[in-house]
């Protein structure tokens, strides 16, 4: 392809093949329907959301491919007036370029805009960078890149000329290591040029194809060309000149009167680049361009001599139409390249979060133990924190007992000298010196030292209380609600004895694990306050066997009443309400008044008596409890148990009711 460009340019034939391209990239940015396999092609090589014929942003090896395709994707550019817009937008100082191409698209309202990487300035940009000093298309490169870059759009909106647009597109970090590339190229192309323009001139050899040539130039007269030192030699003038123009910050920050520019300026072709008038051919190296065609040529005309079974094995050049060769060639490329790595082994993870064992939901003993395991782990966390707690109120304590100690008065004396003026003309001998005692304040260091050191261990303690979790609290948080939820899930959906002895042991091995330290750590106590209210509403409320145990409970463990009495329904066990009611009661004292009170407002005796209709005896048993708790409470004005007194007050006005005979009311 790089050949047939260039064969384009040597007869002046490019419009052929910049048409193909143009209609090629316009479909493959979208502008006929459905993107096709060539333009997903191009956009999968181009690595970037825009489609483009050019890998990246340019190609050193096939220059001529990379200066039709450039021209191309600017002829895009000419017609879709994008270029124009956004050099409009950039004559605005606080407009970046990528805000400027978003603007332009919106204001010409294009569904698809080359991506800012892609637009002229920057490629021809890159491709100058890219382009090796000694190719014929070099010059001109530069000349399509300085075309773009000292532009002065200005007088073109009505607007004063405002300096060469080019330096707007090259403001930012990245843009300005560009210029920067450019600047050293231009460099060494000259310096490139400057060693060439001393070497011997070689004379192209004598060949058929070159007399044909010679014959054929002699019929037709062609333009005048430079010979190649003089070449040389104008090269390198010429980038001394490119190098004058990208130095000049003048030249590209305001306008500038041309024809006042000192002559190395060369302002007639400064004057052509910013019009963007004629490219500048007699800079090409045409015999370079002669002597490369007949290389191809003789190359050519080598091939077709040869017989067919020696164009077969002939591996100069390839028939690449044919689809078989094409498979051959591809797989020829692949043995060249390493052999790829398999993939990696497949590593197991281990879940974060072990999985509940099936025992656990019918054995009560696996479920207590896994329960205890995971509990464990949150009571030792909760002590941590009530301890940290404790030990930092220990140490504030200190430390505000240690300020009122950091100064002290202490006596000293200090010589003061008072100034004498004199009297009556006499001078004085000098200042008086008077001692005085006084007391100066004085920081105690070995107070100072403790203070320091207090608030250095709480800091340290309060970064330690501010750390994360370790893992295997959150672990057992997790694996803990995941039973739970499971085993209610479970129980709900097959109401089994099994489940329900699993549900109950677990409800009581949560219930062991609260104690002090559990209740004055906010984050546990309202865990396991969730633990036992979901378990207690499924597998105690309700449950007639659980009764006296959940009473027992409260009555050992007083702390626990406001966490499991809601659980608490002695009218569940008719037959045993009597008998719960003596407990109750018989643990009455002035310091579990609270608790019994709580306690006693569980009995609902009117729905015992009108439900069960229990025997005389029950009921005389029941009021010589009532008269022997009320004889405990005291009177009712005592501190303590008037609530007790209350509740129970209400009891022996239920004589009063049917259920109890005649003869008590």
């Amino acid at each position: 392809m790089d050949q047939i460009c260039c064969a384009a340019f040597t007869h002046h034939q490019e419009d052929c093949v910049q048409k193909l391209l143009y209609q090629q990239h316009k479909s493959a940015l979208g502008f006929h329907g459905d993107r096709g396999l060539l333009s997903s092609l191009v956009g999968w090589i181009a690595g970037n959301a825009t489609p483009s014929f050019i890998e990246g942003q340019s190609l050193s090896a096939e220059v001529w491919f990379a200066w039709m395709v450039l021209n191309m994707e600017g002829l895009f550019e000419e017609e879709s007036q994008l270029r124009r817009c956004v050099e409009h937008e950039l004559l605005s100082e606080n407009i970046s370029p990528d805000q400027a191409l978003k603007k332009a698209q919106q204001r010409l309202k294009l569904p698809v805009v080359p991506s800012l990487q892609r637009l002229q300035v920057y490629r021809w940009a890159c491709q100058a960078i890219a382009t090796p000093p000694d190719h014929p298309l070099l010059p001109l490169v530069w000349q399509k890149f300085l075309q773009l870059y000292l532009r002065q759009p200005g007088p073109e909106y009505g607007l004063a000329a405002g300096g060469c647009i080019g330096r707007r597109f090259f403001q930012g970090s990245s843009q300005a290591t560009v210029l920067k590339d450019l600047r050293q190229r231009i460099q060494e192309v000259s310096d490139f040029h400057h060693a060439a323009s001393q070497a011997l001139r070689v004379p192209l050899p004598n060949t058929p194809s070159s007399d044909s040539q010679s014959d054929k130039s002699s019929c037709n007269p062609q333009p005048y060309n430079l010979t190649s030192p003089q070449l040389h030699t104008e090269l390198v003038k010429l980038f001394g000149v490119f190098a004058l123009w990208m130095d000049d910050e003048s030249l590209q920050n305001h306008e500038v009167y041309l024809p006042s520019l000192p002559p190395e300026y060369e302002s007639h072709r400064l004057a052509q680049v910013m019009q963007q008038q004629q490219l500048w051919l007699e800079f090409v190296d045409q015999e370079r361009l002669q002597f490369d065609e007949m290389e191809v040529l003789s190359l050519w005309e080598k091939a077709q001599s040869e017989p067919a079974f020696l164009q077969t094995q002939n591996l100069g050049f390839t028939d690449r139409s044919s689809l078989s060769s094409a498979k051959e060639r591809i797989l020829s490329n692949l043995k060249k390249h390493p052999i790829p790595l398999p993939a990696p082994e497949l590593q197991p993870q281990k879940a974060p979060v072990a999985a509940i064992a099936n025992v656990c939901y019918t054995d009560p003993k696996a479920a207590a133990e896994m329960l205890q395991q995971d509990l464990q782990t949150l009571q030792d966390q909760a002590r941590i924190a009530v301890a940290r707690e404790a030990q930092q109120v220990a140490l504030e304590h200190e430390l505000l007992e240690s300020l009122p100690l950091l100064f002290k008065n202490r006596p000293e004396q200090v010589t003061m000298a008072l100034e004498c003026k004199g009297k009556g003309g006499q001078p004085c001998q000098g200042p008086a010196n008077i001692t005085v005692t006084c007391e100066r304040v004085q920081r105690q260091e070995a107070v100072h030292s403790q203070i320091t050191s207090l608030r250095r261990d709480i800091k340290k303690l309060q970064n330690d209380s501010m750390a994360p979790p370790p893992q295997n609290l959150a672990q057992a948080a997790v694996h803990t609600e995941n039973f739970i939820t499971a085993l209610v899930n479970t129980y709900k959906a097959e109401k089994s004895l099994a489940l329900q002895q699993v549900g109950v042991t677990a409800f009581y091995q949560v219930v062991s694990f609260v104690c002090e330290d559990t209740l004055r750590h906010p984050p546990t106590r309202q865990y396991l306050s969730s633990c036992v209210e979901i378990l207690g509403q499924v597998f105690i409320q309700g449950n007639a066997e659980e009764c006296s145990r959940v009473l027992k409970a409260i009555l050992e463990q007083r702390r626990l009443c406001p966490l499991i009495s809601p659980f608490f329904t002695p009218n569940a066990a008719p037959t045993q309400l009597v008998s719960l009611y003596q407990d109750v009661v018989t643990s009455l004292h002035l310091d579990s008044a609270d608790v019994i009170f709580m306690l006693l407002t569980k009995f609902d005796l009117t729905q015992w008596l009108n439900e069960t209709n229990p025997v005389f005896s029950e009921r005389t048993r029941l009021l010589d409890l009532v008269h022997g708790a009320l004889c405990v409470c005291g009177p009712r004005t005592r501190t303590g148990t008037s609530h007790s007194f209350s509740s129970l007050h209400q009891t022996l006005e239920l004589p009063s009711a049917p259920p109890f005979p005649r003869p008590l009311q």
